[in-house]
């Protein structure tokens, strides 16, 4: 939206007042609908702690790197550290909290704040809307984490740290230059990068699982050894995609803590059965897409950066996957049929689908060459991937050849048998 525009409206609807608030307290507004604070006006805090009420009809603007974006807005979500709104206007603004420097929301004078109040606000909302750009971002909505390492599940439910304004993750990478791509990929990539980091960096503590479910059910030392080499392997991945995250955000981004783990009563698979069924379908089903679709990318990359990495996550992941074949081989061996049986129902109930970045129509091309596929490359990944797995196992299951018998005594034809 032009900057006259702005003018223009604020003409038109009278007053404004414009207020600073702190930007981790966007999460506040989770669940705005309809123009609407979900339950009615909800209070903020500004940067110096001051409360600020925010009320239908009010306009929201965020300061990234690229620019400020925003505008009155329809409905909000932020999740998993992901800002996700849909304007009047029918523009979807999303963006990384991480990215994320200032705020501020802007809202219809209201008597009590007093008539100096209300032209001082709308003073200042025409200067800074000399500033103000719209992200036009079609087709976009809010992505799930891709599957790109060993889910990590609290009572069953896959979780992962939110991103924030973090440093401690990164690692020295021949990034491209970055400021000569257009915006709109900078923002993609970023927001990309960083649902593969908090992807990866959740896989940290589900291999950290893995190892004490192997240790609580008595496996031997080298399944042991490898499920913390795995540890190892994922924190080095969420180093390279926080790295390029923060490469391509221009400014720091890294984990946050995860409360989920804090409160998690269990933290080891209860049985054989369990264990094998988490390593079939966590491990050799989804681990093996992530493998296949990283080989494919690492192959299509033309982002040096962004190459290098994919190499190192295609070769570690297809290991990870040949782990969990030998974690399933070792639950089988030990818990007989009823394991067969458990993971056979398991195989049967295995995904149809998996959760792939959104990438935008109008960008795939583009993000394709920096490593980035379409939820059309995954599905082909999960085909693939899934027959192979079903073929593996039925062989791993498979009763054994009836062993043969060497004949004793004469023959039917009189002579003695071959020795």
């Amino acid at each position: 939206m032009r900057w006259y525009l702005v003018v223009a409206l604020v003409a038109l609807s009278g007053c404004y007042a414009t207020a600073p608030i702190k930007p981790s307290e966007l999460a506040r507004l989770d669940g705005y609908r309809d123009g609407e604070p979900k339950g009615g006006a909800v209070t903020v805090l500004s940067p110096s702690n001051g409360q600020i009420e925010i009320a239908g009809d009010a306009k929201i603007f965020l300061d990234v790197p690229q620019g400020t974006y925003g505008g009155r807005f329809k409905s909000i979500a932020v999740k998993d550290g992901v800002f996700s709104g849909q304007t009047d206007d029918g523009k979807t603004v999303m963006v990384p909290m991480a990215m994320i420097s200032a705020a501020r929301v802007t809202e219809p004078n209201r008597p009590a704040m007093g008539l100096l109040y209300g032209l001082a606000g709308a003073a200042a909302l025409v200067l800074l809307g000399l500033g103000f750009v719209v992200y036009e971002m079609t087709n976009r909505t809010c992505s799930p984490m891709p599957c790109e390492g060993r889910a990590l599940r609290v009572g069953r439910r896959v979780v992962a740290a939110r991103a924030v304004d973090a440093e401690g993750w990164e690692v020295e990478l021949p990034v491209a230059d970055a400021a000569a791509l257009p915006d709109e990929v900078r923002a993609a990539l970023a927001r990309l990068w960083t649902e593969s980091g908090r992807s990866e960096h959740a896989s940290v503590p589900a291999f950290s699982r893995l190892s004490l479910s192997l240790v609580a059910l008595g496996a031997p030392a080298h399944l042991v050894e490898a499920a913390h080499q795995a540890a190892l392997d994922e924190i080095a991945h969420a180093r390279l995609a926080f790295s390029l995250a923060t490469a391509y955000a221009g400014t720091p981004v890294g984990p946050g803590p995860l409360p989920e783990l804090q409160a998690a009563r269990a933290v080891t698979a209860a049985s054989l059965a369990e264990l094998g069924a988490e390593s079939l379908i966590d491990g050799c089903l989804l681990e093996g897409v992530g493998a296949e679709v990283a080989r494919r990318a690492r192959d299509r990359a033309r982002d040096r950066a962004a190459g290098a990495a994919l190499a190192v996550i295609a070769r570690d992941e297809a290991s990870h996957a040949e782990l969990a074949w030998d974690v399933v081989h070792w639950c089988v061996e030990r818990g007989g049929d009823p394991v067969r049986r458990h993971l056979a129902a398991a195989l049967d109930e295995a995904p149809a689908s998996v959760s792939s970045p959104a990438i935008p129509e109008a960008l795939a091309g583009t993000l394709a060459d920096h490593g980035w596929f379409d939820p059309a490359v995954w599905a082909d990944a999960l085909r693939t991937t899934a027959a192979t797995v079903a073929a593996r196992f039925a062989a791993l299951v498979a009763p054994p050849p009836p062993t043969e018998t060497r004949p004793s005594g004469r023959s039917r034809t009189g002579l003695e048998p071959y020795s």
